[in-house]
């Protein structure tokens, strides 16, 4: 049996010095986005989620910021994360039609609050002024929230 990876879309959308964060009703911290269905395109799968998840047309495609690939120490799990970063000249007022939390941190909130799920990301991603593509692989996924599986 082939077995081929998940990927996933994920955007940061960055104001000022904040961030835009989601807290899902399962408690977990995420950026918007999620999985790419079958005959999606990465930018296409993201408009999809923004819409679901806050309600939000993609007007121009942002930039491409990270992509990063995520293997389970038991192999059983292997993730791609496409990561977009689109930084916001205005606040937007955002709404959750999922009802999720929508939060605007800055790195020191994030350095305060136990968000495991995305903390270990933004303090190594987000503080840099800018970054260049790079296909990154790890072993510790910084959006798990549980222990290496």
């Amino acid at each position: 049996m082939i077995k081929y990876p998940n990927v996933s879309v994920k955007i940061i959308f960055k104001y000022k010095n904040e961030m835009l964060i989601l807290k899902h009703k399962n408690g977990v911290f995420d950026f918007p986005g999620g999985r790419i269905e079958w005959g999606e395109s990465p930018i296409s799968a993201l408009k999809r989620e923004l819409k679901e998840e806050l309600d939000y047309s993609l007007k121009k495609e942002p930039k491409l910021f990270d992509v990063w690939s995520y293997i389970s120490r038991n192999n059983r799990r292997h993730s791609i994360f496409i990561y977009y970063l689109n930084r916001l000249s205005k606040k937007p007022n955002f709404s959750s039609p999922e009802r999720n939390e929508i939060i605007w941190l800055t790195k020191r909130d994030t350095e305060l609050m136990n968000i495991i799920r995305i903390k270990n990301f933004l303090i190594r991603y987000l503080n840099t002024k800018q970054r260049k593509y790079e296909n990154l692989s790890s072993k510790t996924c910084p959006c798990s929230n549980k222990s290496k599986s």
